[in-house]
């Protein structure tokens, strides 16, 4: 989905504060960090569209529905 940018984890698999600031100044900064915030933005709208009444969860949860019914 590109939502996020990666984290480098230190030889005993945890993530230094340094990482985390690194990213998260690239989130904020960097073109990088735009593009992931526009796609992130485009993506609220398609889950919003996605749950609302006759968007296709709804619609696929009634469908499963439905077919627990016939069974």
């Amino acid at each position: 989905m590109k939502l996020a940018l990666p984290m480098k984890e230190s030889e005993s698999g945890f993530v230094s504060a340094t990482e985390v600031e690194e990213r998260v100044r690239g989130l904020m900064e960097l073109e990088e960090g735009k593009l992931i915030r526009e796609r992130t933005g485009v993506m609220k709208i398609a889950a919003k569209v996605a749950l609302s009444e006759g968007g296709s969860s709804r619609a696929a949860l009634s469908k499963l529905v439905e077919s627990w019914k016939d069974k």
